[in-house]
C-alpha cells in the first residue's frame, strides 16, 4: 500500500510540473530543483565539517616534552605547523587529509 501511495504522490508531482513548466515556464520548475540541490550540498558539506572538528573522546597525554617542537607537515604542498597546545591526539588536517608529525629536539 506504501508503494502505491508513493507512485501515486510521485505521478502527482510530475503531472504538476508539467502543468506548471508549461503553463508558467520551465524556469518554476527548475529553480526549486536547483535550490534543493544546493541546499542539499551545503548541509552535506558543512555537516563534514563539524564532524571533522568533533575530538571524538581523545585525551591529551600527560607527558609533555618540554624540550621537543612537534611539527606536522602536509605530504601534498609541503606546509609545516608549529604545535604550540596539543587538544588531541589526532593530527590536524591540510589539502584533504591528516599532516605528518615531526618532533625535532632541542639542544
Amino acid at each position: 500500500m506504501k508503494r502505491v501511495a508513493k507512485w501515486l504522490a510521485l505521478f502527482g508531482a510530475l503531472l504538476g510540473a508539467t502543468i506548471v513548466g508549461t503553463n508558467f515556464g520551465w524556469r518554476w520548475v527548475m529553480a526549486p530543483l536547483l535550490g534543493f540541490g544546493m541546499l542539499t550540498w551545503l548541509f552535506a558539506s558543512l555537516r563534514v565539517l563539524v564532524h571533522d572538528g568533533r575530538n571524538a573522546g581523545e585525551s591529551v597525554d600527560d607527558d609533555v616534552d618540554e624540550h621537543a617542537n612537534t611539527l606536522f607537515w602536509c605530504e601534498e604542498c609541503g606546509t609545516e605547523l608549529l604545535l604550540i597546545v596539543r587538544g588531541s591526539k589526532r593530527p590536524p588536517s591540510h589539502c584533504g587529509q591528516r599532516m605528518h608529525e615531526r618532533t625535532e629536539l632541542l639542544n
